[in-house]
């Protein structure tokens, strides 16, 4: 997913927060490991995870970049014998209106680190996956044995699996000076000013200096 689909413009994500933000990150992950996923597969009744019916993988972002990555996942489950179909957020069910549609077993979606708090972040995933006890009692000020925890049991619970971590990207234009972005990602823009590209007046040149020396500027 990173090297090829993005491009080598994004990273292999080991856990939920990024290493910039925890100070942890590369304690945490869990390298892949086949042999064990088909065991688990086949210890499992046929007609659950994917056995016998495919399971549902929800994609919410639009474009064709989480699809793709969805079919990876995908492709990827394939090997350890577990069948994912990808379905769209708002895709009607092909059996009629009144009828419900199939459930989704799987999520793909995207999370955007909006806070410099790694307690702030972990409390926000835990209520994301509903899973708050434990994450209320973390102290106020920074503890990172504490954070690493219940990072910990966030990921240990099998709830989530972070897959890549991708960083967002600026188009700026070649008149913008100084520009500069927090590691939160805030734009700094109290600092910044266009350059037009056109000389001043001070230092613009005659016609007569203009012809005096050609191809000659200021």
């Amino acid at each position: 997913m990173a090297n090829v689909l993005l491009q080598r413009q994004a990273l292999p994500a080991t856990a939920l927060l990024p290493q910039w933000l925890s100070g942890y990150a590369f304690l945490l992950g869990t390298p892949m490991n086949l042999d064990r996923a088909k065991q688990i597969r086949s210890d499992l009744p046929a007609n659950i995870a994917g056995g016998t019916d495919p399971l549902r993988l929800r994609v919410d972002a639009v474009g064709d970049l989480m699809k793709l990555l969805g079919e990876r996942v995908a492709v990827n489950a394939r090997q350890a014998n577990i069948s994912i179909q990808l379905v769209s957020h708002s895709a009607p069910s092909s059996a009629g209106a009144n009828t419900p549609a199939p459930t989704v077993g799987l999520h793909l979606f995207a999370w955007r680190y909006d806070s410099l708090s790694p307690r702030a972040e972990l409390l926000d995933f835990a209520r994301y996956l509903h899973s708050e006890s434990g994450s209320e009692s973390l102290p106020d000020t920074p503890d990172p044995e504490k954070l690493y925890a219940e990072e910990r049991r966030l990921l240990d619970g099998r709830q989530v699996l972070p897959l890549l971590l991708l960083p967002d990207y600026v188009g700026i234009a070649p008149g913008v000076r100084n520009w500069s972005v927090s590691p939160s990602g805030e734009w700094r823009l109290a600092d910044v000013w266009l350059d037009s590209g056109e000389p001043s007046a001070s230092t613009a040149e005659s016609p007569q200096s203009r012809n005096a020396a050609a191809g000659v500027h200021p």
